[in-house]
């Protein structure tokens, strides 16, 4: 049998609980004429048959059909059942501010095709503070018509909602901004604000208002291994066709090569293989002209310094040409950390060691 209620208020709440149900426990029954307290902070939300009734800001309000308008409404229906009671759930929800900790779970993969080398992966951690500003809309979303929903129950839902959301709006902002892996890797306070405000969009259809966001992203230690897998790049190509020799070597019924085809393998495939053996011819030339060539003098100790020979310093676009790939892909590498290079102002400067090394994988 339900309670009958001459109050309706939430006493207490737990330091991270966000909505209490009243009353607690199944339904109850509500006089009419009681007082319904709402506190600083707080929202009540009246449901019925699961439909909202009635909404309550801070205050003291009496229960009465001249002041109540949905009250009025259930007398008219006849559903006091010839009583001086009616019977709702009360929903109330926290406005004040909630700070939630976040962290990437699996790299955030941000699209950019208009630089080189067509993506990039971030990871990131950081807080953001939210508020709840349409609890009716924020009930529905979260699925929150419990008797207590704490913070971790939201942030369970949130955080991979958030991951989504970054990687969207990240890539609209990359793409608007013409940004790349470097812009990318040095990620701003202007940028974390331009986000915030893209983001805002997504939570106004959750009920929450976005207060405060803080979240700090940097370029993932692999990020063009992580996104040459996903597909994106030149090296995505290269990549494929190895792995398409490998499965042709291995296979136990012979054939190699001719299995393949030159249509699967396509014109592609063969320059990248040329290309490959043309640098390769190269490097051993200069190690045998390096051999052949006849010990030089000692300089005297007043000569000038010597200068490398050419080709044994080079700028991106110099190795970018004997690489046969463009310039973002090298400045890509750099980035990355798998082509090692120079930093002089605002240059960068690469040594012939550092291309071989880059190359022997």
């Amino acid at each position: 049998m339900a309670r009958v209620f001459d109050r309706v208020a939430i006493d207490s709440w737990l330091r991270d609980e966000i909505v209490q149900k009243f009353p607690r426990g199944g339904l109850g029954d509500i006089r009419l004429g009681s007082p319904c307290i709402v506190n600083p902070g707080e929202t009540a939300v009246f449901v019925r048959g699961g439909e909202a009734m009635g909404t309550f800001t801070p205050g003291r309000h009496i229960l009465t059909t001249e002041n109540i308008p949905f009250l009025t409404d259930l007398l008219e229906k006849g559903l006091f059942g010839g009583k001086n009671v009616f019977t709702a759930d009360v929903y109330y929800v926290k406005t004040t501010d909630i700070t939630m900790k976040w962290g990437t779970v699996n790299p955030i993969v941000v699209e950019h095709p208009d630089r080189s080398p067509g993506a990039s992966a971030m990871i990131g951690n950081g807080t953001y503070v939210i508020r709840v500003k349409d609890p009716w809309r924020f009930l529905n979303a979260m699925d929150a018509f419990r008797e207590s929903v704490r913070q971790p129950q939201i942030k369970e839902r949130l955080d991979p909602m958030l991951g989504v959301m970054m990687q969207d709006k990240l890539s609209e902002l990359a793409h608007a901004r013409q940004l790349g892996p470097a812009q990318l890797q040095s990620f701003s306070k202007d940028l974390n604000d331009m986000l915030a405000g893209l983001l805002q969009a997504n939570f106004d259809a959750l009920g929450m208002a976005l207060v405060e966001f803080n979240i700090r992203l940097a370029l993932h230690p692999k990020s063009l291994e992580v996104v040459t897998n996903m597909g994106y790049g030149t090296s995505y190509v290269q990549k494929q066709q190895a792995d398409a020799f490998v499965a042709a070597a291995s296979n136990p019924a012979g054939g190699g090569m001719s299995d393949i085809g030159l249509g699967a393998m396509g014109m592609a495939a063969m320059q990248s293989m040329q290309q490959q053996q043309q640098w390769q011819q190269q490097i051993m030339m200069q190690q045998q002209a390096a051999q052949q060539a006849p010990p030089s003098a000692a300089p005297a100790a007043s000569a000038a310094p010597v200068a490398p020979a050419a080709g044994d310093v080079m700028t991106p676009a110099q190795a970018a040409q004997i690489l046969q790939v463009s310039e973002e892909d090298v400045m890509a590498a750099i980035a990355a950390g798998e082509l090692k290079a120079r930093k002089i102002g605002n240059a960068y400067r690469i040594s012939r060691a550092a291309l071989d090394e880059f190359l022997a994988g």
